[in-house]
């Protein structure tokens, strides 16, 4: 009966799944502290030093625009040569950098680019080809009459319209 009474029974774990259980929790909570002083100490480092990283940032960032600055003033010299040559004498040229993503555009004639000004819009306006605008003139009417929105005759109407200009 002595003996009976203090033996472990190795099918009853519920004691061993609760001790193991209580360490689990227990490391857990150990490693946030550890994390939590962690950030403590980061973040007393970001704002005992707040300033001094501010003015490295801006160092950093004006030494990064310097440079830019200075390498578009550089490459700019030498795209004004290039552009002073024969081969674009007489020529429209359209240069975009960050809008077309380093686009060039050279046109032939001056017509193509020619300038439009609408009731007091300082803005300036770009007429657009004519063949452009005649093509997109025809596929909106082929889709038109496609759409059965016009007649055949309308669409005739307005095709030898568009010829005649």
């Amino acid at each position: 009966m002595w003996k009976n009474k203090f033996t472990l029974n190795l099918e009853d774990t519920s004691l061993t799944k609760g001790v193991l259980l209580a360490f689990v929790i227990l490391f857990f909570h150990v490693g946030m502290l550890l994390l939590v002083a962690l950030l403590v100490v980061f973040f007393g480092f970001i704002i005992r030093y707040f300033a001094w990283i501010l003015l490295g940032l801006g160092l950093g960032a004006a030494g990064v625009i310097g440079y830019i600055l200075y390498s578009l003033k550089k490459q700019s010299s030498g795209i004004a040569e290039v552009l002073a040559g024969p081969e674009y004498r007489g020529k429209n040229i359209e240069l975009r950098l960050f809008g077309g993503l380093a686009s060039l555009k050279v046109t032939d004639s001056r017509q193509s680019a020619s300038l439009l000004e609408h009731d007091g819009d300082p803005a300036p306006r770009y007429l657009e080809s004519p063949d452009t605008s005649c093509v997109r003139e025809l596929s909106e009417l082929a889709r038109l009459l496609e759409n059965d929105l016009i007649t055949q005759e309308e669409y005739q109407q307005a095709k030898d319209e568009i010829f005649s200009r």
